[in-house]
């Protein structure tokens, strides 16, 4: 039986939920780390990898038994040409589109720092789609003939 897409979609968006936790937590223990409050610190560093995890297996499920494309950028998972290429899509968006459109804003309503710090992260997408589009073209054939899981 082939799945409804609402299962996808609603896969998608647990996926999305998931990576935005592991991001959130991730920052939470940094932040614990330098007030000092090492115990917290380990406290959400592991429950940002266990989170991270969780968001791994939605990707994975999506890919091998939904067909489901990236929920970043729309673009078919699988193995790393397919990968590079979704990353690339997604950067370059991010660095042609969404940071220099919230940076104009910025501008608009007098928020000097706020869109200092998106043009930073405008340059920075580029530097990522520079990497990614080398990575790309350093492709050998792989070493196995897998589905593209780890």
């Amino acid at each position: 039986m082939e799945p409804d897409q609402s299962l996808a979609d609603g896969v998608q968006a647990a996926f999305r939920a998931e990576a935005a936790t592991a991001a959130r937590y991730t920052y939470f223990a940094q932040v614990a780390e330098i007030e000092g409050h090492t115990e917290a610190a380990r406290v959400f560093g592991e429950l940002a990898e266990s989170v991270a995890c969780a968001a791994h297996g939605h990707l994975d499920v999506l890919r091998d038994l939904l067909g489901g494309d990236d929920p970043g950028t729309g673009r078919a998972l699988g193995d790393t040409r397919r990968n590079l290429a979704a990353a690339i899509s997604g950067d370059l968006g991010e660095a042609s589109e969404r940071y220099p459109g919230l940076a104009a804003r910025a501008h608009m309503e007098g928020v000097a720092d706020l869109a200092s710090w998106l043009e930073t992260l405008c340059t920075l997408k580029k530097t990522h789609v520079d990497r990614l589009e080398q990575a790309l073209t350093g492709l050998t054939e792989p070493r196995f003939a897998g589905n593209g899981a780890p």
